[in-house]
């Protein structure tokens, strides 16, 4: 009886209390010893559904060079093109002027005193050079990409200097064969025909410069 006595009042001291369990459960929990629980790392949204781009070869690259050099060329001789195409047409309407007077006064009552004789023949042999200088700067002129063959301005402005070319070549062969038949009557007719392949070739002239620059 007195053994059952002393354990009961004994009990109390082996069971600790709840205020002292929550004291011991705080201290080794993980914020109370300075550590973080792990995060978990959010997904990752920033990703690319393109295979990666492959970096272009030496090949690629000298031929993107010699591509960009034909550009660069092909800019400067066109330039130059348009240039020559004020010059020519200058230079042609000049001429197409002066043979005008050139044949009033031989054919038309002006007395055959031959004022505008060497001008004309000055002025169209200048036209003709310049004609032919600024059709070498458009052949030079390198072309880096296919274009295929279709009815637009660059198509038109050919087609109507083809039409030049043939009548400015015409035109100097007339020229020199009417110069050659100087005192018979055939010399006329040659006149004639040398005047209106030169209005031709004008028309020409001036419609494939218009065709690019309006």
């Amino acid at each position: 009886m007195i053994s059952l006595a002393v354990l009961i009042a004994v009990a109390p001291v082996f069971h600790p209390s709840p205020t002292l369990l929550s004291l011991r459960e705080a201290q080794s929990s993980p914020q109370s010893q300075g550590t973080e629980p792990p995060k978990t790392k959010p997904p990752d949204d920033d990703f690319n559904l393109l295979a990666p781009e492959k970096k272009p070869d030496a090949a690629a690259l000298a031929r993107q060079a010699r591509i960009q050099s034909e550009v660069n060329r092909r800019r400067t001789l066109l330039r130059l093109h348009q240039i020559g195409g004020y010059a020519t047409l200058a230079t042609m309407t000049a001429t197409v002027v002066l043979g005008q007077l050139n044949y009033i006064d031989k054919y038309g009552g002006g007395g055959d005193i031959g004022t505008y004789r060497t001008p004309h023949t000055l002025v169209a042999y200048t036209a003709a050079g310049v004609f032919a200088a600024t059709g070498i700067l458009s052949v030079l002129a390198p072309n880096p990409f296919e274009k295929p063959l279709r009815l637009d301005t660059a198509t038109l402005h050919k087609a109507t200097m083809i039409v030049a070319t043939a009548g400015m070549a015409t035109q100097i062969v007339l020229g020199i064969l009417t110069a050659g038949k100087e005192g018979t009557l055939a010399q006329r007719n040659f006149a004639v025909a040398h005047q209106i392949v030169g209005y031709t070739t004008l028309a020409a002239t001036a419609a494939g410069f218009l065709v690019l620059t309006f």
